[in-house]
């Protein structure tokens, strides 16, 4: 890879970006799979979840609507029969409210001493102590029935019991709730072989559901993929025809001075470029002309030696003046065209919904912004004046941190904010940006994945501490960190003059910087001593 940026070839990068995208995008939706299988797996887990407790409330229902009948009961005839003739009346309506569909649903009484009073299945236990009977895992399933029966509200048991229908042992589990006036134990129970049956039911449902939403995620991620990739080649390729025509016609300026066609050139900003080249050529022409002119005659190159010294010095100047505005116009040129993406993604984020492909693109336009405006206050720095204003730091980095958003996301990184109110400082605005922007940027790009990147700005004493904090790997040279072209990690890419000019611009106004790297955690802090303390203006 290091080798490829040092070849600074635009087909090598070209071919690196198509693939790097293609990997982003089988990462993004191998990350998309595997959620909505996590996902489908928990909806499962709350659909059994659900439907036993569904159940579970059925037979509660159940068990309490037998409980209001007995106690109805009791109450009515009471006074008119015997509690031996009630206590028979109630047992043969409650087999009767059994449901038969299945054989299963049925209401069953024991008394507290475990004697059978109503199972309308076995019939033949009526009146036998099953205090005791156990099931194959051996517990005592009558005995916990009334346990649980004795509570206020009743309560559930899960064990082994007969199942009508097909005869064989089955999962149960069962409701029990008490009749204290008569001691009995009253229950209504549910097979959970059932349950299961009907929970693979709708699972096999869901998951249908979940592949078919997959497969339209698929489809749609390579169509978006195979458009992006058609016009990202064209312009590619447009770029690179540019390039290729100046790069050719400039192997000829030594020889036959021939200038650019700007209508070979598709874009405004290198047909701009191209204008330079052509006056830089003429001036060579002219220049060499006149060179030519003096080596035909010695002597009147003597004699005119001051006048063309001064004319030279003229020339250099000249040269001197056209490259610095030739810089300042191509910085300009590339600011134009970078403005225009952002805005137009603003504007496309303003009427659409968010698109992910277009976020990555925001993220890079932003890096490549930044890295710009580094560019641009270098060349500036010493040529204009940087005034000092008033400024309200806490509203200013929260906009930092927002221009940033897109970054981070991109980088799959969160940023958090603990910015404490209304902090105002005398500063300028273009190298307070500077300092921001160069330390959330070198945050998000050498953090870990889905980590957070915490930003913070607070007051203690008579000190402003601007402060940010990220995950990553340890800082092995703080000391160096701050040098000119020093790259920590060359294999995350960068140029190395962020920090430095961070350091220069912080030397300027007295910032004290403190670096600390402990456990993979990295914080860089600078410390205001001379702030704007008027925070009531």
């Amino acid at each position: 890879m290091k080798k490829l940026f040092q070849a600074k070839s635009i087909k090598k990068a070209n071919a690196f970006s198509i693939s790097l995208v293609a990997l982003l995008t089988i990462f993004v939706l191998m990350f998309i799979i595997y959620t909505l299988h996590k996902e489908n797996n928990a909806n499962i887990e709350n659909i059994e979840k659900e439907y036993i407790e569904a159940q579970k409330e059925l037979i509660r229902q159940d068990t309490n609507r037998a409980l209001r009948f007995i106690a109805f009961k009791h109450q009515k005839d009471g006074d008119t029969k015997s509690q031996k003739e009630i206590q028979s009346e109630i047992v043969d309506a409650i087999e009767q409210m059994r449901d038969e569909r299945d054989g299963t649903g049925y209401i069953f009484i024991y008394t507290f001493e475990g004697i059978n009073i109503a199972d309308p299945i076995l019939k033949k236990n009526a009146g036998k102590n099953l205090l005791n009977i156990k099931d194959p895992s051996g517990k005592k399933v009558i005995y916990e029935l009334i346990k649980v029966s004795k509570a206020k509200e009743g309560g559930f048991v899960e064990y082994v019991w007969n199942k009508p229908v097909s005869n064989i042992l089955a999962p149960k589990i069962s409701y029990a709730a008490s009749y204290e006036p008569w001691q009995w134990m009253v229950g209504a129970g549910v097979y959970l072989d059932d349950v299961h049956r009907a929970i693979k039911a709708k699972e096999f449902a869901y998951k249908n559901r979940v592949s078919k939403y997959i497969i339209g995620i698929l489809s749609l991620s390579m169509l978006l993929f195979m458009i992006g990739m058609a016009i990202y080649r064209y312009f590619s390729m447009t770029v690179t025809d540019d390039i290729s025509y100046i790069q050719e016609k400039l192997k000829l300026v030594s020889t036959d001075y021939e200038k650019l066609n700007p209508e070979k050139i598709r874009y405004a900003e290198f047909n701009k470029i191209a204008s330079y080249i052509n006056s830089m050529i003429e001036e060579i022409r002219e220049k060499n002309i006149a060179l030519e002119d003096l080596n035909k005659n010695l002597e009147d190159r003597v004699v005119q030696k001051t006048k063309k010294l001064n004319v030279a010095k003229e020339f250099a100047e000249s040269v001197a003046l056209k490259q610095d505005k030739f810089i300042k116009n191509a910085t300009h040129e590339i600011n134009t065209p970078l403005s225009i993406i952002l805005t137009n993604i603003d504007l496309y984020n303003m009427n659409n919904p968010k698109n992910r492909y277009l976020t990555k693109i925001e993220a890079g336009v932003k890096i490549i912004h930044n890295i710009y405006n580094d560019l641009s206050y270098i060349t500036k720095k010493d040529r204009v004046e940087h005034k000092k204003e008033v400024l309200n730091f806490s509203k200013f980095l929260q906009e930092r941190i927002e221009f940033f958003n897109e970054v981070a996301l991109g980088n799959h990184v969160t940023l958090k904010s603990e910015i404490e109110p209304n902090l105002k400082i005398l500063f300028n605005e273009v190298e307070l940006q500077r300092v921001c922007d160069n330390n959330i940027s070198n945050a998000i790009k050498y953090s870990i994945v889905n980590q957070d990147v915490i930003i913070k700005l607070y007051k203690d004493a008579d000190v402003l501490f601007f402060e940010v904090i990220s995950q990553g790997g340890a800082i092995d040279n703080p000391e160096k960190l701050f040098d000119r072209f020093y790259r920590e990690k060359s294999a995350r890419g960068g140029f190395g003059i962020g920090l430095h000019i961070v350091k220069e611009i912080c030397d300027k106004y007295g910032v004290i910087i403190e670096v600390v790297s402990k456990n993979n955690q990295n914080s860089f802090k600078y410390c205001f001593k001379d702030f704007y303390e008027n925070t009531t203006t």
